[in-house]
């Protein structure tokens, strides 16, 4: 089944490795790159971008917001170099998320649950990660745009990757242990400049973990060993967690931006983010992530029955990871009385298959332990005897609903196979590249171009228009970016 499942996701993520190759940058890629691209066209020194990515992030903190890290590291588009790297974005997105959600499953199912082979390790992680690629709420802004992809995706990349070091850190041996918190102090560092989304995620993970603790300390009391108080250094994360998003919070530039958009109050924010998380758990719970997550029912059932760690209770866990959820709404309520534009709902998504196959990993590890004779237990028990059938029925399930949706972009491969296919990607990059070609041209200040006329649905952002339009913000970028004086659009072929 593991290798059959490695198959599969290689397959399925082969389109849109493709799809990279034909991505350029466009939007914010050139409003965050204006200085470090100046920089490296002038010195060609990387220190010298570092310099202008250091300068770009004090001025926008100041004048526009206060996410530091995700500034800094948006100026660093793989573009400034040479528009020919940009191809390598879709695959640093990939390469983030995929290694991250491997990292937290192996530490929970390996150093927590204990009892799970590598094999079924990577049935897990590969099952998620193929859920999470293919159904990405805008993959055009989850994988194919640095600007968009980075202050997301990669930003809850970074927190996946925090949670396998900090539940690593409380499991290290003695001379791991320094080596495990630095990194989750570093990581915390990190997501406090990140977008506010994961950033205070990040704060509210780590005070659970920090209180789980204290918690386990005090019921032990006298018996606690020693050992085990070593993981309230977990302080040290949750304070630079906390001093970041501060820092982020509270820059002058949030005050500026603020008067763009129309917010509502803390309260009526976080009664809001409950009911957008109901609506939208529904909405995310597709025929393809049932089928996905019922086909891991017979894996993580193998699994727990081996284990000897004790679970929690169903509902409390599935509670606490609701409001868990639910709190990923609230910044964007309150900022802006919305529920979050698409690029925003990428991440929402994959958190909430993480939070439905651990939810799932505890409920069947403490049925397995506490209810054998139940209902649920009986039925799972009734699954492992006709496994290979199973197994063969969600199969072509997976198979049917993934490749015959009625609309084509329903699932980012299937789209990515499409626009591969009828030449689509291949236009939209040879009409990027004529552009290209005159942005570069420094002997010539007033550009003109046409409209692009292929758009595929996994590369395309927007497009430049003339002065008066609501696009109009990216022609004043890229004459920024190239050193122009002007950039209008015609309408002739």
């Amino acid at each position: 089944m593991f290798w059959a499942s490695l198959t599969a996701f290689l397959a399925s993520m082969i389109p849109l490795w493709a799809m990279g190759f034909y991505t350029v940058p466009g939007c914010d890629d050139y409003t965050y790159g204006v200085k470090t691209h100046a920089a490296w066209k002038a010195a060609g020194s990387l220190g010298a971008v570092i310099g202008a990515a250091f300068e770009t992030t004090a001025e926008y903190w100041h004048e526009w917001q206060g996410t530091y890290s995700s500034i800094f590291l948006m100026t660093l588009s793989p573009g400034i170099l040479d528009e020919k790297w940009y191809f390598l974005t879709v695959f640093l997105m990939t390469g983030m998320l995929g290694g991250s959600l491997c990292a937290l499953i192996h530490v929970v199912l390996k150093r927590y649950v204990g009892s799970a082979s590598r094999h079924q390790r990577g049935i897990c992680a590969l099952t998620i990660l193929f859920l999470s690629f293919q159904t990405m709420v805008s993959p055009a802004d989850g994988l194919f745009w640095y600007n968009g992809a980075l202050h997301y995706v990669f930003m809850q990349s970074v927190l996946f990757f925090q949670a396998a070091a900090l539940l690593s850190f409380w499991k290290a041996r003695r001379g791991r242990r320094a080596a495990w918190l630095l990194l989750s102090g570093f990581l915390a560092f990190v997501l406090g400049g990140a977008n506010l989304l994961t950033g205070l995620q990040s704060c509210i993970l780590t005070a659970f973990l920090l209180l789980y603790t204290l918690y386990d300390i005090r019921r032990k009391g006298k018996e606690s060993a020693p050992e085990e108080r070593w993981r309230l250094w977990a302080l040290l994360p949750l304070a630079v967690n906390f001093i970041g998003f501060a820092f982020n919070v509270l820059a002058p530039g949030n005050s500026i931006r603020e008067t763009t958009a129309e917010g509502m109050g803390a309260a009526a924010a976080i009664a809001l983010s409950f009911y957008w998380a109901a609506v939208y758990a529904a909405e995310w719970t597709t025929l393809l992530a049932l089928a996905g997550f019922l086909l891991l029912l017979p894996v993580i059932r193998r699994v727990v029955e081996a284990a000897e760690t004790p679970f929690f209770r169903p509902w409390r866990t599935a509670f606490l990871s609701f409001c868990v959820f639910a709190a990923m709404f609230t910044p964007t309520l309150y900022a802006s009385s919305s529920d979050g534009p698409p690029r925003c709902k990428n991440v929402m998504r994959v958190t909430y298959y993480v939070l439905v196959f651990f939810n799932l990993v505890n409920a069947m590890g403490w049925y397995s332990q506490k209810k054998r004779g139940s209902l649920f237990f009986r039925l799972n028990e009734e699954v492992q005897k006709s496994y290979p059938a199973w197994l063969a029925a969600l199969g072509a399930v997976l198979c049917a609903v993934f490749l015959l949706p009625a609309d084509k972009n329903t699932y980012t491969s299937v789209s990515a196979i499409r626009s591969l296919t009828n030449g689509e990607a291949a236009r939209y990059y040879e009409e990027n590249a004529r552009r290209l070609a005159l942005y570069n041209d420094d002997g010539l200040k007033d550009v003109t171009v046409t409209y692009l006329t292929a758009k595929p649905y996994l590369l395309f952002k927007a497009d430049v228009g003339n002065e008066g339009s609501q696009d109009y913000w990216i022609n004043i970028s890229i004459v920024d970016y190239y050193g122009k004086d002007s950039l209008t659009v015609t309408e002739e072929e």
